[in-house]
């Protein structure tokens, strides 16, 4: 029995000891089994969510500029899908079937053949050509109408090796001025302007100025339409320079806040009057002005918001100074290195008409140019003046002195101005010798009345009914040629006139004579079924003297301001042109 009892507490011993070895393995095994619990448990909530906004701020980062991407390249191709179903007729599908080739052109191979660089062959009636140039490392783009334009640019290019700058409207009679055309803003807005040599400014309607603006050939420039404008800040150098010795001003930009967005408090502002008594004021602004073979440049211009008088009244939308001032259209443009410091006007006839060669590409050589000085007159800088020595009506001088010819502002080329003006002597003493000239013609020539009431002293000439008999005898075909010729300089009625001579001081010092035919100082007129010719002679009192475009018809004048002189080539075909 004691024995079995030492058995069993034995075997209860080492059954304790197994069960306490057994707990301790557990237990270890629940430590290794904590510890590795405790080593992967996952981020706190607060770390998901900051985690998953990363996530999702990257992934829509990408898909957003994916997204850019596709709708960048959507957008582009339903562009060109537009303007080619626009421009080119075709069909989206026809669209992918057809390429068209770029090629980009260069300033050398656009200065070196302007023509050439258009589009070769225009795809329709109505194509537009397309002109690019470099400057300053930024494309400047402009649009025109090119189609007749460019073919006829190219015919004569072909045949006389001349481009002018522009064509010139206008006539003596007609409209009292000649007027070329301007190209302003991005894309271009065409507008008929008055080529002014006495003027220093250009500006045209603006769109807001309503009725305070009269009725012209285009429409009012609007500023708003043009990618590329910019109105002038009153505070910024460019006013403060831009006007020269006649000043620009400033208006408040509350003034046309209904009108036009101005980013500025006061925007530069310009007002001229003239001697008729009209005038012009407005806004200033820069855009981008487009010409003929010589390309685009900025261009600062006056956008008119109140017009008075003949201004007002006249066909043409403005005006386009040419006038020794920062203003004038070629100091701009010299400035920029566009053109040489020079221009040229060829004036046609009777019929009007003509050109106008900016710098001294393309411009028509003439054998009898003679040049003279251009003077310095510190109290009219923006005139381009000659020292006027003499005037000779036939055979026969003026009886006044030298010094007659520079009061005022001596004796002035403006193409402004339409008709002569000489100082009262010398416009009596011109009218005298006239007469005398043309009473030796009695049979031939007499005097009628004015055809404007309003200057019954105009001296004006038709033929006699004698004269006329015998001009009737003429064979049926020469005298149809006639009729089509009523105002050419070849009419045998202006033979009877005396050639006018003016002796000018020279440049290359002495002094030299021009010749002008009767067509340069007269302008047609009809009576009682014939025609005839009034005297483009004034009186200009004691103002000095202006020469007048009648007195640059068909005649090549050449304003060389770099070497400070003016050439004259009296006789020049300018109808050609």
């Amino acid at each position: 029995s004691g024995q079995r009892d030492r058995a069993r507490q034995e075997a209860s011993e080492k059954e304790l000891a197994r069960g306490r070895q057994r707990e301790s393995g557990r237990n270890t095994k629940k430590k290794k089994e904590k510890h590795t619990h405790t080593e992967s448990l996952p981020p706190s909530p607060r770390t998901q969510r900051t985690q998953r906004t990363q996530r999702t701020k990257t992934q829509g980062a990408v898909r957003m500029r994916t997204r850019k991407q596709r709708m960048r390249v959507n957008e582009v191709h339903f562009i060109l899908v537009l303007v080619c179903v626009c421009v080119c007729g075709m069909t989206p599908d026809a669209v992918e079937a057809k390429k068209f080739k770029l090629t980009h052109v260069g300033r050398e191979d656009l200065d070196a053949r302007a023509v050439e660089t258009m589009l070769s062959k225009p795809h329709r009636e109505h194509e537009r050509r397309r002109f690019l140039k470099e400057e300053d490392n930024q494309y400047l783009y402009s649009v025109s109408n090119a189609t007749d334009f460019h073919e006829q640019m190219v015919n004569e290019t072909k045949d006389q090796h001349v481009i002018a700058t522009s064509k010139l409207s206008g006539s003596v009679m007609k409209t009292g001025y000649y007027a070329m055309e301007l190209l302003l803003g991005t894309p271009p807005q065409a507008f008929q302007v008055i080529v002014d040599t006495g003027s220093t400014i250009a500006y045209v309607p603006c769109k807001f100025c309503g009725d305070k603006c009269g009725v012209h050939l285009s429409k009012p420039f609007d500023p708003q339409l043009s990618g590329t404008a910019s109105f002038i800040n009153c505070l910024s150098v460019h006013c403060a320079t831009f006007c020269g010795s006649r000043r620009c001003n400033c208006r408040s930009s509350l003034e046309f806040l209904g009108d036009v967005r101005l980013p500025m408090m006061n925007v530069c502002a310009y007002s001229r009057r003239y001697q008729e008594q009209s005038s012009s004021k407005g806004l200033l602004l820069t855009d981008i002005l487009s010409l003929n073979n010589i390309g685009n440049y900025r261009f600062g211009f006056g956008c008119e918001t109140e017009e008075t008088g003949a201004i007002y009244n006249q066909n043409a939308d403005g005006v386009v100074g040419f006038g020794n001032n920062p203003s004038s259209i070629i100091n701009q443009l010299v400035l920029q290195d566009a053109i040489a410091n020079s221009f040229s006007l060829c004036v046609g006839g009777f019929g009007g008409g003509g050109a106008i060669f900016l710098g001294d590409d393309s411009v028509p050589a003439a054998e009898n140019m003679q040049y003279a000085a251009m003077q310095e007159d510190p109290r009219h800088p923006e005139f381009y003046s000659v020292k006027m020595e003499s005037i000779q009506l036939g055979t026969n001088v003026l009886n006044v002195s030298p010094q007659t010819y520079q009061q005022g502002y001596g004796a002035v080329v403006d193409s402004g101005t339409t008709f002569l003006y000489l100082p009262e002597q010398a416009y009596l003493n011109f009218n005298q010798l006239l007469k005398a000239e043309l009473a030796k013609h009695k049979d031939k020539i007499m005097r009628v009345p004015s055809p404007d009431p309003r200057y019954p002293d105009d001296l004006c000439y038709s033929s006699t009914s004698s004269f006329l008999n015998r001009l009737f005898h003429q064979s049926e075909r020469e005298r149809q040629q006639r009729e089509t010729r009523t105002y050419q300089e070849k009419d045998e009625l202006l033979t009877l006139f005396p050639n006018i001579t003016m002796e000018m001081a020279g440049a290359e010092g002495g002094t030299i004579k021009l010749s002008f035919p009767p067509s340069n100082y007269l302008f047609g007129i009809a009576h009682r079924g014939s025609h005839g010719f009034c005297v483009g002679v004034y009186n200009n009192h004691d103002s000095g003297v202006l020469l007048g475009s009648v007195l640059m018809r068909n005649a090549l004048v050449s304003f060389d301001l770099g070497k400070r002189r003016i050439g004259f080539a009296p006789g020049y075909d300018c109808d050609q042109m």
